[in-house]
């Protein structure tokens, strides 16, 4: 009778869906939904991007880099969090409190002055060179005690062609990976 539960319960399940996995991104928007900034303008105005926590149940500190070949020119950067570093080096936040949901951790703003634009210039977010979890973007989950976490990180393009450069990129379905096993254990 185990063994027929276990397995509706593992059937069913597959039929849920993936675990959403927490990912931070470049958008265009402070929602996290366009990964193509455009509609450049020329200073004085200025040209904002928005660095995106997403699908985050729950963190209270993130570490990453953004490579930056957009061919923009970096103005400012602001952030409502504690930050140790910069954004295209090495960046550190704390937020100061368990944090739940998409939320934007920085808002960059550039300056464009006319430029042409191709496929190579983007923004993408990338592990912290003195990431805690070498070659991964780190996070710090609300646990008590913390644990360090990885997240997802993805790219942003620039200029009216930046739709036929990867027009995929902003659908984040980042998944959690696990083995049979370790469902079965789950119903143990």
């Amino acid at each position: 009778m185990n063994r027929i539960l276990l397995t509706v319960l593992a059937i069913l399940s597959l039929g849920i869906g993936a675990a959403q996995a927490d990912d931070i991104s470049v958008y265009a928007d402070q929602f996290g939904q366009d990964c193509v900034l455009n509609t450049l303008v020329l200073p004085p105005g200025s040209n904002s991007t928005y660095i995106v926590h997403k699908f985050n149940a729950g963190s209270t500190a993130a570490q990453f880099k953004v490579n930056d070949t957009s061919g923009l020119f970096a103005t400012t950067q602001t952030t409502p969090y504690l930050a140790l570093g910069t954004w295209n080096t090495d960046l550190s936040l704390a937020y100061g409190g368990c944090v739940t949901g998409d939320h934007v951790l920085m808002t960059l703003n550039f300056l464009w002055f006319g430029g042409p634009f191709n496929c190579g210039n983007q923004l993408v977010t990338v592990p912290a060179p003195t990431s805690p979890i070498p070659g991964s973007i780190a996070i710090v989950d609300c646990g008590n005690p913390a644990h360090l976490e990885t997240a997802s990180g993805g790219q942003m393009f620039f200029g009216p062609d930046g739709e036929i450069c990867n027009p995929t990129d902003c659908a984040v379905n980042a998944a959690t990976e696990s083995t049979w096993g370790a469902m079965k254990a789950l119903y143990r």
